[in-house]
C-alpha cells in the first residue's frame, strides 16, 4: 500500500502545482456568474496543456524511480510491463481528473461584482479527448478511448526512465552474459 501511495503522490503533486501555476484566462465580470473574456488574458489551452504534459512527464519519472527502488523484482524483464503500465495509467487518470479538480479547487467566484477581473480555473480542454498534439499532422487518437494518448505518454516516459535506470544500475541481475 505504501508503494502505491508513493507512486501516486507525484501525480497528485503535479496536479496541484498545475492548478496553482498554470496560466489562466481572465474575464471581466458582468454579474450573475457571467463575464467577457479579455483579449490579452494569459494563455488558454496550449500553455496549460503543455505545462500539464511536462508535469505529468516528471511525475511518471518519479513513479518509475519509486517502483524501481521499492520493488526490486520488477527490474527483471517480466516486470518492465508493470514499470511502464502503472505510471502510464496514473498519468491517464491524472489528466482526466485535472480539469474537474481545477474546477473544484480554483473555481472563480460566482458573486464577483460588475467590472471585476476574474481568473478562470485552468482546463486541459478538448486536447484530452481529441489529439495529443496540435495540428492536423499529429497522431489522431479518435479510434481509441479518451485518455489513450496520456497512457502512451506516461508509459513512454516510464520506459525511457527504466532504460536509463537499467543503464546506470550496478545490479548483477542486469548484467549481460557473454
Amino acid at each position: 500500500m505504501g508503494t502505491l501511495l508513493s507512486v501516486l503522490a507525484p501525480f497528485l503533486v503535479a496536479l496541484l502545482v498545475w492548478i496553482v501555476a498554470a496560466p489562466r484566462s481572465e474575464l471581466l465580470s458582468v454579474g450573475g456568474g457571467r463575464g467577457l473574456r479579455l483579449a490579452d488574458s494569459g494563455a488558454e489551452g496550449g500553455s496549460q496543456f503543455l505545462m500539464l504534459v511536462i508535469l505529468l512527464g516528471f511525475a511518471s519519472v518519479c513513479g518509475v524511480v519509486v517502483l524501481w527502488y521499492r520493488q526490486p523484482r520488477l527490474r527483471r524483464p517480466g516486470g518492465v510491463f508493470a514499470l511502464a503500465a502503472l505510471p502510464g495509467v496514473a498519468c491517464s487518470v491524472a489528466a482526466a481528473a485535472a480539469t474537474p479538480l481545477a474546477g473544484l479547487l480554483a473555481a472563480p467566484p460566482t458573486d464577483a461584482p460588475y467590472g471585476a477581473v476574474v481568473r478562470q480555473a485552468p482546463a486541459v480542454g478538448e486536447l484530452f479527448f481529441d489529439r495529443i498534439i496540435y495540428g492536423t499532422s499529429g497522431p489522431s487518437w479518435d479510434l481509441f478511448p479518451p485518455g489513450t494518448g496520456w497512457l502512451v505518454w506516461g508509459a513512454m516516459i516510464a520506459l525511457l526512465t527504466v532504460a536509463a535506470l537499467a543503464h546506470v544500475s550496478r545490479s548483477s541481475e542486469l548484467e549481460v552474459a557473454g
